[in-house]
């Protein structure tokens, strides 16, 4: 049974991407939260794109890529979950339609990084802004996550 299921069992939407690490668990998973948005310039770019403002380049990603975020599991030496609400497909302000709920888990297991967005959009109006939010947004979502992932493998893998 995957771990996000104990948060979000249902949803509409989802993303998954992984990458193969030759460094033992809890080196990989410490390289994942360590590193920061100098080693990924193009998150830091998107992110500042997509109006969160700029980011120092020394600060780590993981923390800080989701604002508004709550963790919701934290287990050093494997990886964090974290939890954020909104109306994602709205640049500013609130609408009538309730907000989507988004589950982002970042974990090392061996041999491999991984990491899993679940979007649960909870009525049919706003899954329908959702679906073409999420046709825009998806592809540049997985470059930033494959990016991470592929800092964390370099970190990782010469730590070894």
């Amino acid at each position: 049974m995957n771990g996000l299921d104990a948060y979000m069992p249902s949803y509409e939407f989802s993303t998954r991407h992984e990458l193969e690490v030759d460094a033992p668990t809890d080196v990989a998973e410490r390289a994942l939260r360590e590193v920061t948005f100098g080693e990924v310039p193009i998150v830091r770019a998107l992110l500042f794109a997509r109006g969160e403002g700029a980011h120092r380049s020394d600060e780590p990603v993981v923390a800080t890529m989701v604002p508004r975020a709550t963790v919701v599991e934290d287990t050093p030496g494997e990886g964090i979950v974290l939890s954020v609400t909104g109306q994602f497909w709205r640049l500013r302000g609130r609408g009538p339609e309730p907000p989507a709920e988004a589950i982002v888990d970042f974990r090392s297991r061996p041999g491999r990084l991984t990491t899993e967005t679940r979007v649960h959009v909870p009525d049919p109006i706003s899954r329908r802004k959702f679906v073409c939010y999420w046709r825009v947004v998806r592809p540049f979502s997985g470059l930033i996550r494959m990016s991470v992932l592929k800092a964390a493998k370099r970190r990782a893998e010469s730590a070894t």
